[in-house]
């Protein structure tokens, strides 16, 4: 079954990070994930914040949500160049965990 990963980014005023491409790169590491609109996330909420302020709002979600600001990922230092590798790692951990699919 498919993992449904909603996405929700931040207004990008600052950017430290290209939160699209990071986004495109972690499509072409999960071909089986679906990414769509942070509205209907359905397993996981991914939000990408391009820089440390991190002043993306948090739509109400029950699930697993999977943080992005500048080059931190879940609050730790990440180079952009190994965001969305370690993104993909966390969600493949998830997806192995049995969230609900």
């Amino acid at each position: 079954m498919s993992l449904t990963v909603g996405v929700k980014f931040c207004g990008n005023c600052n950017p430290q990070i290209d939160s699209m491409a990071v986004l495109n790169k972690l499509k072409s590491l999960l071909p089986d994930c679906r990414f769509v609109s942070h509205v209907d996330p359905k397993n996981v909420l991914l939000i990408l914040s391009g820089c440390p302020v991190d002043c993306a709002e948090r739509p109400s979600f029950d699930g697993p949500v999977v943080g992005v600001a500048g080059e931190t990922l879940e609050l730790i230092t990440c180079p952009e160049e190994k965001l969305a590798e370690s993104i993909a790692a966390i969600i493949q951990k998830l997806k192995q965990h049995g969230i609900n699919l």
